[in-house]
């Protein structure tokens, strides 16, 4: 690629723009660069460089602005000083790092920063518009949906599945994800929503343990699988089976539903499951239930999507495939 230089204003430097680096997208086109946009393009580039340090970002992330980037960063830093009078980033080692006006900053802007990022994907996505993405608990992923996906990749075997699990029930967002499944009773105005399955909570144990178990006030004395994700699980049933104010005496605390059910099926407890994520390890003789009770709530498990998008391929594909598996 050959050099050249230009002047773009008398207080900025001239300079040379670099050759581009392979495989980091397409170099903006020079001429961009006038003196008349010179100011307004320094300016947004300042608070997107901002803004990717504090996200975090990595260059290939960005390969849309790398080329300018590269040049610029070292004028950046000097211009801002000039034209703002503040430092927005200082020298540490090797890298940079935000001072506080800069972090201000990029906190600022990273609302406006994070929809123009939506929109690059939507761009990038528009390139391989059969890729799904889901954002779901692990228990739910772990006990229910991941062991029926096979058989959706036998029948679409074109449809690439991404599933990302959250540890937290409020960070279910649609986001840059086309389906996120919630607990919940399925009031999300603005969604579209598709009922999975009610909660039924049922303890659940392995066949040596189900021996030492003949009625509720049993389970006081056995140890008790609780999760942290749903620690209300136990209270639930024990109330509805008149054990409400009673303490049990063992218990063990981990950290979501499929650990504790995998600790059932090892023998080390009673774990209380959702009746939807056992089915298999009821069938296979893994786990049984000690105690037939069953506790129905007015919650349930929902798939949520963009109304948008609900009717659409290869969306509505998915979201007919999973309903008949819930079935």
């Amino acid at each position: 690629v050959a050099s050249s230089s230009m002047s773009t204003a008398t207080d900025a430097p001239t300079f040379v723009p670099p050759s581009p680096r392979p495989g980091l997208g397409t170099v903006v086109p020079y001429e961009w660069f006038r003196p008349v946009r010179i100011g307004l393009m320094w300016t947004y580039l300042v608070g997107y460089l901002l803004w990717l340090k504090y996200r975090g970002l990595t260059v290939d992330r960005v390969s849309v602005a790398i080329a300018v980037a590269i040049f610029l960063v070292c004028a950046f830093v000097g211009r801002t000083w000039r034209t703002w009078g503040v430092l927005l980033v200082r020298k540490a080692g090797r890298e940079i790092e935000l001072t506080e006006a800069g972090l201000v900053l990029a906190k600022g802007l990273s609302d406006l920063f994070d929809r123009i990022d939506a929109v690059l994907d939507e761009v990038t996505e528009a390139g391989n518009p059969k890729r799904l993405r889901l954002k779901v608990l692990p228990t739910f992923a772990i006990k229910w949906l991941v062991p029926r996906l096979a058989s959706f990749y036998a029948a679409h075997s074109d449809i690439d599945i991404e599933i990302a699990t959250v540890s937290k029930a409020q960070e279910l967002q649609l986001d840059n994800a086309d389906f996120v499944v919630r607990h919940g009773t399925g009031e999300w105005p603005g969604l579209h929503v598709d009922h999975l399955f009610d909660e039924v909570f049922v303890p659940v144990c392995s066949p040596a343990m189900a021996e030492t178990i003949a009625a509720p006030e049993d389970l006081l004395e056995a140890q008790l699988l609780h999760s942290m994700m749903r620690p209300e699980g136990w209270p639930t049933w024990l109330s509805a089976a008149g054990l409400g104010t009673a303490q049990p005496t063992r218990n063990v605390t981990l950290a979501n539903a499929a650990l504790c059910v995998q600790a059932a099926v090892n023998g080390l407890g009673v774990a209380i499951a959702q009746k939807a994520y056992v089915r298999d390890d009821l069938a296979s003789g893994r786990l049984v239930h000690p105690l037939e009770q069953e506790v129905r709530t007015e919650f349930g498990y929902y798939l949520l999507c963009d109304p948008a998008k609900a009717d659409a391929q290869p969306v509505k594909l998915f979201r007919e495939w999973l309903l008949s598996e819930a079935d």
